[in-house]
Parts: C-alpha cells; structure tokens; sequence
C-alpha cells in the first residue's frame, strides 16, 4: 500500500507527539488500520493492525511483567498478577491511547468514524503501535515507550494495595505505631510446611491466619484484622 503525502504528514505529526521515529513509517501506518478500513477500500494489499495488536499485547505484557518483578520484590505472584492486569487493562489502554490523540490518526471503514472512541478499538489500536515500534526498531525502545507511557509519573500502586499496607497505615494515623506480627506454630513437612501468625496493635490480637510461608500467613492476618477494623468503625 503506497502512502498519499497527506497521509505521510499525519503519520509524521503522530510520531512527533509519542516522541519515537519509526525507520518504516509503513509499520506505523499499518499499526493505525482498522479492519473495517481495509474492508472498505477493497484492496489486497491494504492489511489491518489485527496481527500487530496480537504482537503488541506480548510485548506490553512482557515489558510491564519485568518491570514490576524487578521493582517490587516484595511482592508474590498474586499482588503481582493483580497489579499488572490494572496497568494493562482495556481501559488503561484506551486512556493511553486518548492521551497521545490515536483515534486522530487511525483509519476506519467510512461512516465509522464513531468507533474511534470505543474503549476495545483504541486499545487494540495502541498495541499495534508497540508493536510497530518493537517490529521497527526492537525491544529495547519499544520498553522506552511503554515504561513512560505507563509507568513513569504514575502511582501505579494506587489501587492495588494489599492490606499489610493498609493496616499499616491505619495504625500509623490512629495509633502512631506499626502493627506487630508474631509467628505463633510451624506445621508440616519443610517441603510443605505451614506458619501460622498473628497480628497485634497494642499488644492485642487483631487478626490471624495460616500460610504456606511467613509473608502469605502475614497476609492473611492483616486481611483479617482489617475486615474487624471496618466492621468496628462500621457500628
């Protein structure tokens, strides 16, 4: 597909504004073609962003993955899983997407210009463009782009905090303290064995639970002390 001149301009106009030059614009131009566009025109050789969205979604998932295990040791599987599914989510996506104007430059079947707001359609769109950018010019600035549009000036925790966090800063504001855990019983096998902790705030027990290692049983305490918190400052 031979690109017009004013489409080369805007396509050029959209590399200005996500700060990355593309050595094939055409991969961009690609990244930037709904379906229903390539349906339209009725030519072979047009092609659609649906292979490059399937790309960029690895991509995205892997750059981010790597990220946040490296950033937050501290956290299991679960926190982690929870929070990258926040940071990739098709809405996230989509707000990433209105922020650098994507709906402006994408090509959509005619009289549908009204799916360039939809939620699904702008976040397959952007990771067709990580895509292009991974495909154009490799992983490494393809990380560049996702690290600074997703991470960097973000409080990527807000939201997704676990309740060891809240609980600590619950007592921090209404005590001035931390809570306490206390390893009560080890049971099992050391390849299975099981902790059992406790959790106090001023000496007394607030919650307590069973884990498959130190941290999980932490976990489970804290959650408990904290559903008794709300359901006391509830009554």
């Amino acid at each position: 597909m031979e690109l017009s001149i004013s489409r080369i301009e805007n396509l050029r106009k959209f590399q200005a504004i996500v700060g990355v030059e593309w050595k094939d614009i055409k991969l961009l131009n690609k990244a930037l073609i709904h379906s229903s566009y390539a349906n339209s025109v009725g030519e072979e050789d047009v092609g659609n962003n649906e292979r490059m969205e399937f790309l960029g979604d690895a991509v995205l998932e892997l750059v981010i993955a790597d990220y946040l295990f490296k950033k937050y040791p501290e956290l299991d599987e679960g926190d982690l899983s929870r929070l990258r599914s926040a940071i990739v989510s098709e809405e996230n996506l989509a707000q990433q997407a209105r922020e650098i104007n994507l709906g402006d430059y994408l090509l959509v079947g005619k009289d549908q210009e009204e799916i360039k707001n939809q939620d699904a359609i702008l976040a397959d769109a952007y990771e067709a463009v990580i895509a292009s950018i991974y495909l154009d010019r490799g992983l490494k600035a393809a990380r560049k782009f996702i690290i600074s549009s997703f991470i960097e000036g973000k409080d990527i925790l807000s939201g997704v905090k676990d309740f060891k966090s809240l609980l600590q800063e619950y007592t921090q504001s209404v005590y001035k303290k931390l809570p306490k855990y206390q390893l009560v019983k080890e049971k099992g096998p050391n390849h299975k064995k099981m902790f059992w902790v406790k959790v106090k705030i001023n000496g007394k027990t607030v919650g307590e639970g069973w884990g498959y290692s130190k941290k999980k049983a932490e976990k489970v305490a804290a959650e408990k002390a904290w559903e008794r918190i709300r359901g006391d400052r509830k009554e």
